[in-house]
C-alpha cells in the first residue's frame, strides 16, 4: 500500500498532464487562423498612418464664407420651430441648414432662398477645389444609396472618384458640396483588416458580439494552459 500510493500519484500526474496537452493542443489548432489574423491584422494597421487611412492628406480646405452680408436666420426658424439650425456653406456662399430628424432643408443666407440640389458641373467644381492631389476625376455618380464603405452617410449624396494612385473617392453632399467623406485604398485595406481583428464580418462595426468574446476566451484559456505545462516541461527537461 505504501508503494502503490507514490504510483498512483505518479500516474495520476501523468495522466493530468497529457489531458492539458490535449487541452492546449487542440486549443492551437482551434486558435491558429484566428491568432493569425489578430497579430497579422494589428500589424497591418500599426503600419498605416491613419493620416493617410483617413484620406487627410488630400483634403484641401474651403474658403470661408463672408458672413457679414447674412440675413437673420429668425424668420426662417419661426417657419421652422422643431428644426435645428446649422451654419454651412456651398462653396463660398452661406447657408443656413436646417435639420429635423432625417429631413435637411438648406437656404442661403444672403437671399433666404431655398437651395437647390447641385448640378454635376457644380459638384465636380466644388470636388476639385477640395482636392489637394493634381489627378483629373475619372468617374462621378449621384447616389441613391451610400455604398458600405461610407455606410454611415445618408443618401442621397455624389460620389467623385479620382485618378490617382491612392484610389480616392470623394463624398459630397448633394445640396452644399460639403465634403463628407474620404475613401482611398489604404483606407480600404484598413477596413479589411479590422473585420478580421473585431471579427465582424457583416458591419465591420461591433466588437461585443458573442463570437468575438468566445474565441477571445478561448485564447485566454489556451494561455493558461501554456502557462500550466510550462513548469513541468521544464522539469522534464532537468530530470533527463
Amino acid at each position: 500500500m505504501l508503494l502503490s500510493s507514490p504510483l498512483s500519484l505518479m500516474f495520476t500526474s501523468v495522466a493530468r498532464l497529457s489531458f492539458w496537452r490535449k487541452i492546449h493542443k487542440y486549443l492551437g489548432w482551434v486558435l491558429l487562423l484566428q491568432l493569425i489574423f489578430w497579430f497579422g491584422s494589428g500589424l497591418v494597421m500599426s503600419l498605416l498612418p491613419i493620416e493617410q487611412v483617413r484620406g487627410e492628406h488630400l483634403r484641401r480646405a474651403q474658403a470661408a464664407p463672408d458672413w457679414s452680408q447674412a440675413l437673420s436666420p429668425a424668420p426662417l426658424a419661426q417657419q421652422l420651430p422643431h428644426h435645428q439650425l446649422k451654419l454651412s456653406q456651398q462653396g463660398i456662399i452661406p447657408v443656413y441648414q436646417f435639420s429635423k430628424d432625417n429631413e435637411q432643408l438648406y437656404y442661403s443666407a444672403l437671399t433666404a432662398e431655398v437651395i437647390a440640389p447641385l448640378t454635376e458641373a457644380q459638384v465636380k467644381d466644388l470636388a476639385r477645389r477640395q482636392y489637394q492631389g493634381t489627378a483629373d476625376i475619372d468617374k462621378m455618380q449621384r447616389l441613391q444609396q451610400a455604398p458600405f464603405e461610407v455606410r454611415h452617410l445618408a443618401a442621397p449624396l455624389w460620389q467623385v472618384q479620382f485618378a490617382d494612385e491612392e484610389g480616392s473617392s470623394f463624398y459630397l453632399e448633394e445640396y452644399t458640396g460639403k465634403l463628407l467623406s474620404v475613401r482611398t485604398n489604404n483606407w480600404r485595406v484598413f477596413d479589411f483588416v479590422w473585420m478580421l481583428h473585431i471579427m465582424d464580418y457583416e458591419d465591420r462595426e461591433d466588437f461585443n458580439h458573442p463570437l468575438l468574446i468566445v474565441f477571445s476566451a478561448t485564447a485566454l484559456f489556451f494561455t493558461l494552459t501554456g502557462a500550466l505545462l510550462l513548469p513541468w516541461r521544464r522539469k522534464r527537461r532537468s530530470d533527463l
